[in-house]
């Protein structure tokens, strides 16, 4: 065992050296570490991108040091996640980082990661309080989109009502952007009618929701509404919303054996990986994702 450790570091450390990216690393021990998950009864994937992460030191509200942010990312690479959007907060009013900021804190965080071998792409983005001043902000150059992809992350406070909302995700396509909704079962009017989710979809919005509301975590209500919103495929992405290493940790284990339980396979590679595939690839950043087959039947939560 000891050996097929120092032998994936070997790999890594050769790729590296070679001058080969991240990626390229991942997929050169692809075939050694699927032989390892083989053997401990994990579900192998190539790719999981976790779209909302608090994982930049220093921020936000999330890692508080660089010491801790490799911490997550450990965690993160543990449970299978190979690719991280950070999206600290931008909130109005407050003293946010500017985007060369955290492009910054990304090269910093990788390079130490690397060095530790650890393997797992960060890419810079923001999660969006929304403000009714937010498209000057935008045009002033002072937040970033999902990976300089014209998708935003955005949230809502959870008292919101569905009108506010939705007139917000209007705004926001108005400036021509697509509109990714920051745990959205975590607001008040769309766990009250799981068919405001699907309204908003129908719109343009796309859905995300948080790992832990899948495992039950925030609570028996919320874990009910994830399980309706799976089964009936109203769901684009998978966030952890990680904050630290201790509490509210990027680990999607718990959270893809319920997956593993709910959900067919290729929906599963949608919202793991497939769906966010527009956010890190350039040439396929304005395809649209969407899910004819929303069976009614597959609605209750299980």
């Amino acid at each position: 065992m000891q050996r097929f450790f120092t032998d994936v570091r070997n790999l890594r450390k050769d790729f590296a050296d070679a001058g080969f990216g991240t990626y390229l690393i991942i997929s050169g021990t692809g075939a050694v570490i699927k032989k390892f998950h083989g053997k401990i009864g994990m579900k192998t994937r190539n790719r999981i991108v976790d779209v909302h992460c608090h994982i930049l030191p220093a921020l936000d509200d999330g890692s508080r040091s660089l010491e801790e942010s490799i911490e997550m990312l450990r965690i993160a690479e543990k449970s299978g996640i190979t690719d991280i959007i950070a999206t600290p907060h931008f909130k109005a009013g407050r003293l946010n980082p500017g985007p060369e900021t955290i492009r910054q804190r990304i090269r910093t965080v990788h390079r130490e990661a690397l060095e530790r071998g650890i393997s797992v792409n960060l890419y810079p983005g923001n999660e969006v309080l929304f403000f009714s001043e937010l498209e000057e902000v935008l045009a002033a150059g002072r937040i970033c989109t999902l990976n300089d992809s014209p998708y935003m992350l955005v949230e809502f406070s959870p008292g919101d009502s569905y009108r506010f909302i939705r007139n917000a995700l209007d705004q926001v396509m108005g400036m021509d952007l697509f509109p990714i909704v920051a745990h959205a079962e975590r607001y008040g009017c769309l766990l009250e009618d799981w068919k405001n989710v699907e309204a908003l979809r129908d719109m343009g919005a796309e859905i995300q929701i948080n790992a832990s509301s899948i495992t039950g975590q925030a609570g028996v209500k919320i874990k009910r509404l994830t399980g309706i919103l799976l089964g009936r495929r109203l769901v684009d992405y998978i966030g952890t919303d990680a904050h630290g290493s201790r509490a509210r940790i990027p680990d999607l284990g718990k959270c893809l054996k319920r997956l593993e339980h709910k959900c067919d396979e290729a929906y599963i590679e949608k919202i793991l990986c497939g769906n966010a595939m527009k956010l890190l690839e350039p040439q396929e950043r304005r395809q649209k994702t969407s899910f004819p087959d929303k069976s009614p039947e597959n609605g209750q939560e299980g």
